[in-house]
């Protein structure tokens, strides 16, 4: 077909700048999801910082020679309008429009007989676009597509995968060196801090300090890449006393990241700005709970027939 390209055992992911650090079960887990044949739309999930997009690319990295057609990376974050979604994805696969044929049917054809690998990438602002992936999986019957988002697509046949936060050192092991490095959370410490002191390491004068900034930032990949670029100026437990004001604190991400992984409040500030007028209202209600809350405590804080209170 003109203007498409023959079918190769290629890959379009992006190449990491730094290593992936932990994260190994994980990768693991969700290759074998992908390899099993009920499995043909996986959404990974996760709050902004998670290293959602990190645990697909290494995942599409693990699965290239499953997929003899291809495994093709589509970066939906510029993206706002869900009638762009197809566009973006046509580009990706080098699928042109041509007379009069919907773009949506050349993607189809395009891949209908082939196994190839599709990763939406930064799907939560465009999720309107979701019955698209559904209408390519049921017209591609070897197509398998892996998708990160804040939020699931609540879709027929969809898996999810939470991406779960770093693991922290043991309760109690704050004390021992060895059990403190081996974190995946100081493991990330560590490897970002070094990029910018090259001699620092987790010693027994820090390491509770270091086990307990990674503790105070949740094991959240981004906000522990914030504070470990502190580490120039900053040693552990200065670093850890200023983390009780942590948004004024996370900022200065470096200059090619998207604005939105710049600073802790520009991640959330994504998530938030998704949200309808109503959600927003709510979860700033929720906002008076510190650690955590349960759904009675949550129906508690939605007024009673109040349009925030709606979802209870």
């Amino acid at each position: 077909m003109p203007g498409v390209p023959p079918p190769a055992a290629t890959a379009n992911l992006p190449a990491p700048l730094t290593p992936l650090v932990g994260r190994e079960r994980e990768v693991a887990a969700v290759v074998d999801l992908l390899r099993h044949p009920d499995v043909r739309l996986l959404t990974l999930t996760g709050p902004g910082g998670a290293g959602k997009t990190r645990l697909a690319v290494a995942v599409a990295e693990g699965l290239v020679e499953d997929f003899p057609d291809g495994v093709r990376f589509v970066g939906l974050a510029p993206i706002a309008d869900p009638g762009l979604v197809a566009p973006a994805i046509a580009q990706a696969l080098g699928v042109r429009e041509v007379g009069d044929e919907s773009l949506v049917d050349r993607l189809a054809a395009f891949l209908r007989d082939r196994r190839l690998l599709l990763v939406l990438d930064n799907v939560e602002q465009v999720v309107e676009a979701a019955p698209l992936v559904v209408d390519l999986l049921r017209a591609c019957p070897r197509l398998t597509i892996l998708v990160t988002s804040r939020v699931r697509l609540r879709v027929s046949g969809e898996r999810e995968h939470a991406v779960p936060p770093l693991g922290l050192a043991e309760e109690g092991d704050a004390s021992s060196v060895a059990n403190v490095a081996a974190s995946e959370a100081v493991r990330l410490f560590v490897a970002r801090a070094q990029a910018v002191r090259a001699n620092f390491a987790v010693t027994p004068e820090n390491a509770a300090a270091v086990a307990a900034i990674c503790v105070r930032l949740d094991g959240l990949p981004l906000a522990i890449e914030l504070a470990a670029a502190r580490a120039k100026v900053l040693p552990p437990a200065a670093l850890l006393a200023r983390l009780e004001r942590r948004l004024p604190l996370l900022t200065g991400g470096t200059r090619d990241a998207p604005a939105r992984q710049r600073t802790m409040r520009d991640a959330i500030a994504w998530s938030h700005d998704l949200l309808r007028p109503d959600e927003q209202a709510l979860f700033r209600r929720l906002a008076v709970f510190a650690g955590g809350f349960n759904l009675e405590a949550a129906a508690a804080v939605a007024a009673p027939g109040d349009s925030a209170g709606g979802g209870f």
